[in-house]
């Protein structure tokens, strides 16, 4: 049985950190945005019985192993219905890792909709999303990838049904990742640095601001630098980090403004910077 899913990124328009829990998960409060304009694609060719889950992509530095979240979102299904599912999952890996755009937890949620698909439906996506909880806090939200507030440890969901923009956007991220783990776990200890604007801006959607800068930008230098010249260009409205990070989101104002910041990032901080055009995907 064969099935392709795409495995939208998405973007936190805002991020507000609220507390520390008792099981070290953190409580949060975040806009999350699927966009259009960088996706991964996964092509299954399963079945039903005992034997093995081969994950094949070109990407060195991902792992396809156990430890992978497609193997994971395979064998989760595996155990809520009870069977064995063999097999290969051919991904074309378009979504930086160690990004902030969910990669891995789009991947996952895109595998679960794949197995529910081949195997008739049997599964609400309610259920589906308690599948998903158990992969990550961001994977629920991909089952149906509309704009959500998640709250909790960013695993409860509720339609978010306000304003929105349809601008351009543009992201940038550097050539290093960022663990969300690390993120979260140093939320607590991490101070301003001077110089840097942590506040909050006034975008399309309301009042944004990202927790996570705080321990990211006194880590990862290169960070507050990248956005501190984001929001000095003409061409950008918002600027912030999206979830732990590397990534740097820009609003721009035309898709002109948009392609003549990329050029601009490129001549700056070189050719090889990932640079990519998205917007975000509305509610249907």
């Amino acid at each position: 049985m064969k099935q392709n899913e795409i495995a939208p990124a998405k973007i936190n328009l805002w991020l507000r950190v609220l507390r520390k829990r008792e099981d070290g998960f953190h409580d949060i409060e975040s806009l999350m945005v699927a966009v259009s304009g960088v996706h991964d694609l996964l092509s299954f060719d399963v079945e039903e019985g005992e034997g093995k889950i081969d994950i094949i992509c070109d990407n060195s530095n991902l792992s396809l192993g156990i430890d992978n979240l497609i193997y994971k979102a395979i064998k989760v299904f595996e155990d809520g219905l009870s069977i064995k599912i063999k097999g290969s999952v051919e991904l074309e890996k378009n979504i930086p890792l160690g990004a902030g755009l969910g990669g891995g937890s789009s991947d996952a949620a895109a595998t679960l909709n794949a197995m529910n698909k081949l195997f008739g439906l049997p599964l609400s996506n309610i259920e589906l999303s308690d599948m998903a909880a158990v992969l990550g806090s961001d994977v629920p939200f991909f089952i149906e990838g509309k704009p959500c507030l998640s709250t909790g440890r960013g695993e409860i969901l509720s339609p978010y049904l306000g304003q929105l923009t349809n601008k351009p956007i543009v992201l940038v991220k550097p050539d290093f990742g960022v663990s969300s783990g690390w993120a979260y776990s140093n939320w607590e200890k991490s101070t301003k640095l001077i110089g840097v604007d942590y506040g909050q801006q006034r975008a399309e959607w309301g009042e944004v601001v990202n927790d996570l800068e705080l321990p990211v930008f006194g880590k990862f230098l290169f960070l507050p630098t990248l956005k501190t010249w984001l929001l000095d260009r003409n061409e950008t409205e918002t600027v912030l980090m999206s979830g732990s990070g590397s990534t740097i989101f820009a609003v721009c104002s035309e898709e002109i403004s948009a392609d003549k910041l990329i050029k601009n990032v490129k001549s700056n901080f070189g050719e090889d910077t990932w640079c990519e055009t998205v917007h975000l995907i509305p509610n249907s």
